[in-house]
């Protein structure tokens, strides 16, 4: 690939993610006359239309969205490559950019974030959380994050590497100390629970099936904070981390519900893209998350 194709096919895929002129330049720190006469020369070139122009911006055509689901990979994978080259290789100075679930990034990440940061103080740190997995692998695959922490596995599982870094406890806690003697009586129950689409509340589904329970949630929430606050606030018991809830339970301001069953345990997953991780990634995970 020539230079002056890199450049091309650069500005192509930038206006393909983009949908604009205007951003695309915005992006690429030039101006949107630039950015059309740019792309009339790939057009040219390649002796193909590649976008529809709109007035709200461009669209792909059929041809232009097969060259860049072709070209956008190796644009990255090029981008990536002098990423690593320029970047520095080790902690004390380096930069390591991590995808993680909100929960875990409370409860699990930040931990190990915060003993790196008192290691190296140099290192610098990016983190996206709160996004949902399936965004998180897409910004895997264009290098945008190194590496994902999460208890979610891929759909297209054999285009990652997937470790499981630990298993981690659910449990059920209430405001006050509640015993469970027959599994039926669960039903009996009021409940603040993640939204179903989880891997946690489909586990805890599952395994209620088995037994013949069903249980329908008073409440749904997807921030453990605001599950914990609804149990203080008498509206019925949550579903939980155990290690999220484990000052509560030290302190007496929560109890864990005891159970005739055993609850499903959870998986935190480290996934990244096979050959791409950076020395500087390497290094954190085999340190921290290793603890090698």
């Amino acid at each position: 690939m020539s230079n002056v194709n890199y450049n091309l096919y650069k500005i192509f895929c930038v206006v393909a993610s983009s949908k604009s002129y205007a951003d695309a330049g915005n992006k690429l720190d030039q101006t949107p006359a630039n950015i059309s006469t740019q792309i009339s020369n790939l057009e040219n070139q390649l002796d193909v239309k590649l976008f529809y122009r709109e007035k709200k911006g461009v669209r792909l055509t059929e041809e232009g969205q097969r060259l860049y689901e072709i070209v956008n990979k190796s644009i990255s994978s090029f981008d990536f490559a002098e990423k690593v080259i320029k970047e520095k290789n080790d902690l004390a100075n380096g930069t390591i950019n991590i995808g993680c679930q909100s929960h875990l990034t409370n409860y699990y990440l930040m931990e190990y974030i915060k003993k790196a940061k008192n290691d190296f103080p140099n290192l610098n740190v990016g983190l996206t959380c709160g996004a949902n997995p399936s965004e998180m692998f897409e910004m895997l695959k264009n290098h945008k994050l190194g590496f994902v922490i999460t208890d979610v596995i891929p759909t297209e599982a054999d285009e990652f590497v997937i470790e499981e870094l630990k298993k981690v406890n659910n449990i059920f806690v209430a405001k006050e100390p509640l015993k469970i003697e027959n599994v039926k009586e669960l039903e009996d129950l009021r409940y603040i629970l993640n939204f179903d689409n989880t891997i946690s509340t489909k586990n805890l589904f599952k395994i209620l099936k088995e037994h013949k329970v069903k249980i329908k949630p008073n409440m749904k929430c997807d921030t453990t904070e605001i599950r914990v606050e609804a149990v203080m606030n008498g509206l019925g018991i949550a579903y939980v981390m155990k290690e999220a809830v484990k000052k509560q339970l030290e302190n007496g301001d929560l109890y864990e519900v005891e159970l005739p069953i055993e609850l499903p345990e959870l998986s935190i997953n480290l996934v990244y893209m096979k050959d791409m991780l950076t020395q500087v990634d390497k290094k954190f995970i085999n340190k921290y998350l290793k603890n090698k």
